[in-house]
């Protein structure tokens, strides 16, 4: 199926008729929802429902936006974005990127990091600050970084975390994209080396064509614009992690703008609903974490600020019950996130 062709604008706009889609699932997860106004974020999506969505998205805002695809995963699904931009034009401006779904059973992450380009867009012509944000950087979002994983998650295991790559000498699959990347990569802590393993590092840096494809991507950004914010949104623990996360020794200069830049993001998120978030290295909040994409961004790529948030729920909440946040929470995690983006984003534009 495919949603309607003509996607119904963001802004309010006075429409002919409703918008009207008959719900079909696929195992289990409402293929379409109506996209006028907010209640896409209402529901869970099935992958190819998201992909349409991006799409629908750019082609409302075509002065504002456009899909971009970084490459393409183990098995060939694109690694699909959207790219937002203001009046100078695409590719100018110093880079934010977002990225979701690098784990595939957090599902939130998807929608949060789609939340974030619905108000971007819609409110570029009525929010002044806004405005002045994509006016003054190019943003890159990416909900899905792990569209096979997530494909699985929603059809075959609700809990399935890495990639779908298969590899000689095992039937176990997959590796863990967020130890894939080219820093630290061979720590004893912090990855798996089995390929069994939730954590599986792969058998080399970005061997994993997901990885490979970003880290190509991120690359070119920087080249071309500079990389000013990455984050790496996941679930959950409600923490906010700067890096390093190789090293629990290894530590930022005191008084540094990325650890206290965590702090007010953290600070944020917390104040439209009372949330308690927490900001701190990976080793401090969790667990050591070698070759992750934050780091990666950070230390390999010159990143001004790198994080990665865990969102919704709480470190009290236990085992697979925390991935599986109820519908009913996924407004109220997305206007967080919206609101301590909107924080940090005003910080990195004015830092003076």
């Amino acid at each position: 199926m495919k949603i309607l062709s003509t996607f119904y604008g963001f802004l309010g706009l006075c429409l002919s008729a409703p918008v009207v889609v008959t719900k079909t699932t696929s195992g289990g997860i409402p293929v379409h929802e109506p996209l006028a106004s907010l209640s896409w974020f209402k529901h869970y999506h099935a992958y190819q429902a998201h992909v349409e969505y991006l799409h629908s998205l750019s082609k409302t805002y075509h002065s504002l936006s456009r899909t971009v695809i970084a490459g393409k995963s183990f098995e060939r699904r694109p690694i699909e974005g959207v790219h937002v931009f203001g009046r100078s034009g695409p590719g100018i401006n110093p880079a934010v990127v977002f990225f979701g779904t690098i784990h595939a059973r957090e599902w939130i992450t998807t929608m949060v990091t789609e939340y974030i380009a619905y108000n971007l867009l819609r409110h570029y012509s009525t929010d002044r600050d806004v405005k002045q944000t994509i006016d003054s950087f190019d943003f890159y979002i990416f909900p899905i970084v792990n569209p096979d994983g997530l494909v699985y998650s929603q059809t075959k295991n609700r809990m399935w975390r890495k990639n779908r790559q298969r590899q000689n000498g095992t039937t176990c699959v997959g590796r863990d994209l967020n130890r894939n990347w080219n820093i630290h990569w061979d720590k004893k802590e912090g990855a798996a080396t089995g390929p069994c393993r939730s954590t599986y590092r792969g058998s080399k840096p970005l061997d994993a064509p997901e990885t490979r494809a970003l880290a190509d991507e991120l690359q070119a950004i920087k080249e071309r614009q500079g990389l000013r914010l990455f984050i790496d949104w996941h679930a959950f623990g409600q923490l906010v992690m700067y890096p390093y996360g190789y090293s629990c020794d290894k530590k930022l200069p005191p008084y540094s703008s990325v650890s206290w830049l965590a702090g007010e993001l953290a600070e944020a998120i917390g104040q439209p609903h009372g949330t308690r978030y927490r900001a701190g290295t990976a080793c401090e909040l969790l667990y050591p974490t070698s070759g992750d994409s934050a780091d990666y961004a950070f230390e390999n790529l010159g990143a001004d600020y790198a994080y990665t948030v865990e969102l919704r729920p709480g470190m009290r909440v236990r085992g697979p019950a925390g991935f599986r946040l109820p519908e009913g929470q996924i407004m109220a995690t997305a206007e967080e996130a919206w609101v301590g983006v909107r924080r940090v984003l005003r910080f990195i534009r004015y830092p003076n």
